[in-house]
């Protein structure tokens, strides 16, 4: 039955915005935390507490933090790019015929990205990418925080599914048929939206085997979910026809609405630990 109505409704659809208020607030722990997402008009970045949002990149979708906050990678076009977020410097690092996702490897030195039937990997440093996955329509794409497998969601029979590609060999397990692919920020769990977008199921990375969920809240669905560097928040999109980003708390699934403009999508969360000063 939930497999039949995932098929039925499709990771792609869009649905009345539920009713009811969900006003814009922040959890207090993130304060100082970064959150990249893309409009229609580009990617913006949001500083949690810190006043209103700005934009960085004219077009572009697909915002994905480096691994030290201090550039993110994305897609303008056919071409990947990368752009520092201290002096608002732009690179081009490669070209592709079918880019969709990206990601960095978590060294810091790479970023990966989605060419249609193939993963690549380009240096930042600058060099040719070269292919490091094959075999499947890719969709969407996340790295292992110690680099040793991809999870990926990708086109199947009927919709699309998540699997597990092992690195370098490329060896392929498939899991379960969804979307929003992702990893937890210590690596071991992969997940999947389940039924209607109303759970984040979580899968043992090395098994396959569920091990929970993470409930949205009564009478909401979210979308294209991912976790942050932060093991206790992901970010995710309120799915309907006004489309929002949110910050969801693994531990009971809260969620707190971060964005007003009903076109915001493919949010990165990223989180700074606070030092105290000198002295203190």
């Amino acid at each position: 039955m939930l497999l039949a109505a995932a098929l039925a409704i499709g990771c792609d659809a869009r649905r009345p915005t539920p009713p009811g208020a969900w006003p814009l607030a922040a959890p207090a722990e993130l304060e100082g935390a970064q959150l990249l997402y893309q409009r229609p008009d580009g990617i913006w970045l949001l500083e949690i507490g810190a006043g209103l949002p700005r934009r960085l990149a004219e077009g572009g979708r697909w915002p994905r933090w480096a691994p030290d906050g201090r550039s993110f990678a994305f897609v303008r076009g056919n071409r990947i790019l990368l752009r520092n977020l201290d002096n608002g410097a732009e690179r081009d690092l490669a070209g592709a015929d079918k880019p969709r996702a990206v990601a960095f490897h978590p060294e810091g030195r790479e970023v990966w990205f989605t060419d249609g039937a193939r993963v690549r990997a380009v240096p930042i440093a600058g060099g040719s990418p070269r292919d490091v996955l094959s075999g499947a329509e890719f969709m969407e794409l996340a790295l292992s925080p110690d680099g040793r497998f991809v999870a990926a969601t990708v086109r199947a029979l009927g919709g699309y599914r998540v699997a597990r590609f092992d690195v370098p060999s490329g060896a392929r397990r498939d899991l379960e048929r969804g979307c929003s692919a992702g990893v937890s920020a210590d690596g071991r769990c992969i997940t999947v939206n389940r039924g209607g977008h109303d759970r984040l199921g979580l899968l043992d990375a090395e098994t396959g085997e569920s091990v929970g969920e993470i409930l949205a809240p009564p009478g909401l669905r979210l979308d294209n979910q991912q976790w942050s560097n932060h093991p206790a928040w992901i970010a995710a999109v309120i799915e309907g026809d006004r489309q929002e980003v949110v910050l969801q708390r693994v531990s009971d699934g809260s969620v707190w609405r971060v964005t007003d403009t009903g076109d915001a999508d493919r949010p990165d969360l990223h989180w700074v630990e606070r030092k105290p000063p000198v002295g203190d």
